[in-house]
């Protein structure tokens, strides 16, 4: 097989002992953190809920750095950049700060996770917005044109995977975000997907609101996210969650006896949207998984991605009866892969695996199950997964 690898995958493997014992292809659900990395968040961790604030002057600065290492991941200015809980928290910030009104029209996709598809229907079933689908195709040019289709005068936000998390196919996203701002139309655009597994061009794609999972590519602390809010969109939302952190300094304590007068500003960077208390060491687990990313390369990650994410669909398509349910073009495609064979159902394809100690996730539609390949993915888990294919078509 034809290799880019540009760094030593051994070394990079024998960081995560894990590999020893599992066949890791989940990446899209929950990354897998390196020793080094894990060994030193522990650490700080670890002091930190022994000394508890004693110990928060120490690490407060790693608030900041986070914030700057996912601005960098992402270009994006870090004051445009906040910490979340996950890709899911992110969005649902947006959907809960963005004013709608009765009857307005949000755009998302037919496969969305329900990080964009709950809240969506759950302001057309409370607020008296219209949800409208568009369709995600293996051609860039199908995905726009129904994408342009479900526009009207009443769209007023588009909310979208950069990456399905069913098929792997990534969105014409540059092409759409254009479309939408012609029209006045605000953009959300979910890089769960996307943000850590291949460069991510939060200033170049224009979008107004960019998500991302930290846990999931980036390998960071469970639990983690980016959110990042363009400048001139931020004051268009309006935080439902307000506490410690929200508001801009000066709050005017001396006023409290006259509350009547009592006006407040929120914090002027996107950082508003961090409210009350906040463990600094998830923020250095942050820096740390970075780092790491970082010093091996995003762009050798991304070129050792491709070549082993083609070369699986290479061989799965090889195999009578196996349907590889993502584009097998790279550009239209991701680290991500679905895949389906012929007789048996997505579920039991996922058992299958599992018993094999393969870990992967199963996909309703299209029925079949998903492997998402990795920095850490190598010839010997290709091998494994048609290995077990084989002996699944074999009965």
């Amino acid at each position: 097989m034809a290799s880019t690898e540009t760094y030593d995958l051994t070394a990079l493997r024998a960081a995560l002992p894990s590999l020893a014992d599992v066949t890791y292809l989940n990446s899209g659900t929950e990354g897998i953190m390196a020793e080094p990395v894990l060994k030193s968040y522990f650490d700080i961790l670890g002091h930190f809920e022994r000394y508890g604030f004693w110990d928060r002057h120490r690490i407060g600065g790693e608030m900041a750095k986070a914030r700057e290492r996912l601005a960098s991941v992402i270009n994006a200015d870090p004051e445009e950049v906040c910490v979340t809980h996950s890709g899911t928290d992110g969005v649902s910030i947006v959907f809960g700060a963005f004013t709608f009104q009765e009857s307005d029209e949000v755009v998302i996709g037919s496969e969305e996770h329900p990080a964009i598809a709950y809240p969506a229907f759950a302001l057309q079933s409370m607020a008296g917005i219209r949800v409208k689908r568009f369709k995600f195709c293996h051609d860039p040019a199908d995905t726009l044109r129904s994408f342009q289709e479900q526009f009207s005068p009443k769209t007023r936000l588009a909310a979208f995977s950069h990456v399905s998390c069913e098929t792997g196919i990534r969105m014409p996203a540059a092409e759409m975000i254009r479309f939408a701002h012609e029209r006045g139309v605000r953009v959300l655009l979910d890089g769960a997907q996307s943000v850590g597994s291949f460069p991510v061009d939060f200033h170049r794609l224009g979008c107004d609101y960019l998500t991302g999972s930290v846990h999931k590519w980036l390998c960071g602390p469970k639990g983690t996210g980016v959110l990042a809010v363009r400048r001139d969109r931020l004051d268009e939302l309006t935080p439902r969650y307000i506490g410690g952190g929200s508001l801009a300094d000066g709050f005017p304590w001396d006023r409290l006896d006259r509350p009547e007068d009592v006006r407040v500003k929120f914090h002027p960077t996107t950082t508003r949207f961090e409210y009350g208390m906040r463990n600094p060491a998830l923020y250095a687990g942050i820096v740390l998984a970075v780092d790491y990313l970082a010093n091996v390369g995003w762009q050798a990650i991304a070129d050792h991605e491709r070549a082993m994410v083609t070369e699986l669909k290479r061989r799965l398509s090889a195999i009578d009866g196996v349907t590889v349910q993502t584009p097998l073009e790279w550009e239209r495609s991701s680290p991500i892969v679905n895949f389906r064979v012929e007789g048996v159902t997505g579920r039991e394809l996922h058992q299958r695996f599992w018993d094999a100690k393969i870990a992967q996730r199963a996909v309703r539609d299209p029925d079949g199950i998903r492997l998402s390949v990795a920095y850490f993915t190598g010839p010997q888990d290709l091998d494994r997964v048609i290995e077990t294919v084989q002996q699944v078509r074999r009965g």
